[in-house]
């Protein structure tokens, strides 16, 4: 069950153009069945998840080259997992941050500033013993493992994040791009608290309660064009972060299953992506793409884990009225750089096909849509699964869609 609001004052006059507030509210419960031998059922584990989230925005007035806005956003949540494959204690979180996004825009060239300040707090509950349910299955604590949920500290977060950049124009329908950013992550309730089986990726998580905020400095370069025949980007990236938080299976099971930690080192990211398209005819796109990235943990000059192969991608973009075809070829080589305890994955090549058709009445849309993906049927792995070794990717399939917008 969820609720969203939506409020706004246009008009304000002096130093602001309008306010636009947004709430959002979410109560949502999920219960996990199991069924017994005899055909008997219980409620084997119980998901609880209320959350609150709201974000105010004032739009400044234009005052010369400058405009920009600046806000406030907050997050209210009250989690709680009660059973077998409850992965964490029950945790009240509260998240609390003010931005501002600035913009001094001289027509050749705009300059980009922003900032943000974050605060956020984890209060996790102890473990309460359930209930027999009916069937000798009495659960003795939430997370299975008392111990270490009943140690699970209180955390408090706080930092800033901030950025710079300029978009300039370079020749006709040409742009570059150059931004630097200054990131703050708090660890998420799932990198803290976490201590469990989780069936969804067949692991057995663990957190580090005690682990310190992420924090990241990074460069971007793009150089991009826009005509009517031809268009395009060339984008880089570079990121080094100080207590990068990330997943790893160290090569061990418990209660049968893959053990996942969640830990922390000093990493970097180096990446590329490039598009370019094409115009065949009035009714014809062609459409060219590729991404590569690179990480390493810089203590150890060893790759990380889970990270995506040299990709490739080559499609067909047909646009006739109201129906659009989109057929694609995407290309994955193998992958070789392997955190410790991680195994190669062998590339790949799948065709998919994307298709639709667009009714429009007034105030009212009709979209009819197929997605048929995986046309050949080919047996592949995904590098960045973390069951890649137990399970493929999804065979050939077909989803067929209906959206209707009012308008």
């Amino acid at each position: 069950m969820g609720y969203r609001f939506n409020w706004g004052l246009k008009d304000l006059g002096g130093a602001f153009d309008h306010f636009v507030l947004r709430l959002a509210y979410t109560d949502w419960a999920h219960d996990e069945i199991e069924i017994l031998s005899g055909g008997s059922q219980f409620v084997g584990t119980e998901f609880r998840n209320t959350q609150l989230t709201y974000r105010g925005v004032f739009e400044q007035q234009q005052a010369g080259p400058l405009s920009g806005k600046f806000g406030f956003w907050g997050l209210t949540r009250d989690y709680s997992a009660r059973g077998e494959e409850a992965l964490s204690p029950p945790i009240d979180q509260n998240g609390f941050a003010l931005f501002t996004m600035q913009v001094l825009d001289f027509d050749t060239y705009k300059l980009q500033f922003g900032g943000r300040v974050e605060s956020q707090r984890y209060h996790p509950g102890l473990a309460v013993p359930s209930a027999d349910d009916g069937h000798g299955h009495g659960h003795e604590e939430e997370a299975g493992h008392e111990d270490e949920v009943r140690d699970s500290p209180d955390r408090t977060f706080t930092g800033a994040s901030a950025s710079v950049g300029i978009h300039a124009d370079t020749w006709r329908g040409g742009a570059f791009v150059a931004n630097y950013s200054h990131s703050f992550r708090a660890p998420s309730l799932e990198e803290l608290y976490n201590y469990g089986p989780h069936a969804g990726s067949l692991a057995f998580e663990i957190g580090d309660p005690n682990m310190g905020a992420e924090t990241g400095d990074g460069i971007e370069l793009s150089l991009r064009h826009e005509a009517e025949k031809v268009s395009g980007s060339l984008n880089f990236f570079y990121y080094g972060f100080r207590g990068f938080v990330f997943p790893f299976a160290p090569g061990h099971e418990q209660s049968g299953l893959q053990v996942i930690e969640f830990t922390q080192r000093d990493a970097r990211y180096v990446g590329a992506e490039a598009n370019l398209g094409f115009r065949l005819n009035r009714m014809l796109w062609l459409d060219l793409g590729m991404d590569r990235v690179d990480a390493q943990d810089t203590n150890t000059d060893t790759p990380l884990p889970r990270i995506p192969p040299l990709r490739g991608k080559i499609g067909l973009d047909f646009e006739l009225g109201k129906l659009r075809i989109h057929p694609e070829l995407v290309v994955a080589s193998e992958q070789n750089q392997t955190f410790t305890g991680e195994t190669r994955t062998p590339g790949y090549g799948v065709v998919n096909l994307k298709a639709s058709y667009t009714y429009a009445q007034q105030h009212v849309a009709h979209q009819f849509a197929v997605k048929v993906f995986n046309i050949g049927d080919r047996f592949y792995r995904n590098h960045s699964s973390f069951i890649k070794d137990l399970a493929p990717e999804i065979g050939r399939g077909v989803r067929v869609t209906y959206i209707l917008r009012f308008f």
